[in-house]
């Protein structure tokens, strides 16, 4: 890899899935290269862990896992929780009552440090409804996130960092919604593809022309990854 870049982490849904979230072989091959090429190829995922860790491990990374939007990092058989999700609980409660339609991801039944509410929700309600409540809102293409203050993706690739022994300035992020913004922004290079929000636009370095898998070969491409 040249430059100074030694790891690149990948948004799964939307970045290296088409918009029906089915994986594109072209997003596994472009990653196993740029793992092949030596550096650390990492995936950060709003999804659980065991589909993100699923995942990365089918494709073949060995790289540090980050799931829940950065509330659990897994890396060499162990698992750090960086945030909990007992305010997240008691405001998905409260909002039961003033939004009984509410609904959580099928996927909650394995999620431990955020509630996730289907997409379908009115996201401006969501936000009203828990105004002044200690939580953030953040909403994807798929999901709705309810999670502790300061907690983020980039929460989680910083202490991915930490395992690697390396700095987040030494990665490239690829991103495409809302809740990779912080991690565009604050690696080294953010990478937002064609098809990402304009949240996601504002906070990268570049933004490519082609989406999904095909804007994250562009943008490696473009670097001098590949």
């Amino acid at each position: 890899m040249r430059m100074r870049y030694k790891a690149v982490v990948c948004d799964v849904d939307g970045t290296i899935t088409d918009s029906s979230k089915r994986i594109q072989c072209l997003g596994i091959e472009v990653l196993r290269r740029v793992q092949e090429n030596g550096a650390v190829v990492m995936l950060a995922s709003g999804n659980v862990l065991p589909i993100a860790y699923g995942l990365s491990t089918f494709i073949g990374l060995r790289g540090p896992v980050v799931a829940e939007n950065g509330g659990i990092v897994s890396y060499q058989d162990r698992t750090y929780a960086l945030f909990s999700n007992e305010v997240p609980l008691q405001a998905y409660e409260h909002l039961r009552t003033v939004m009984p339609e509410v609904r959580r991801l099928f996927t909650d039944q394995w999620r431990r440090t955020e509630v996730a509410l289907v997409r379908e929700v009115d996201l401006d309600g969501v936000r009203e409804a828990l105004r002044g409540w200690p939580i953030e809102v953040e909403a994807t293409g798929f999901a709705i996130h309810l999670m502790q203050v300061g907690h983020s993706k980039m929460a989680g690739v910083r202490k991915a960092c930490e395992l690697l022994g390396m700095d987040a300035s030494e990665v490239v992020a690829f991103g495409d919604a809302d809740n990779d913004e912080r991690m565009l922004r604050e690696c080294g290079v953010g990478v937002a593809i064609g098809n990402a929000s304009e949240r996601a636009k504002r906070a990268a370095d570049l933004v490519t022309k082609g989406a999904h898998a095909e804007g994250v070969l562009e943008g490696l491409t473009s670097l001098g990854i590949l």
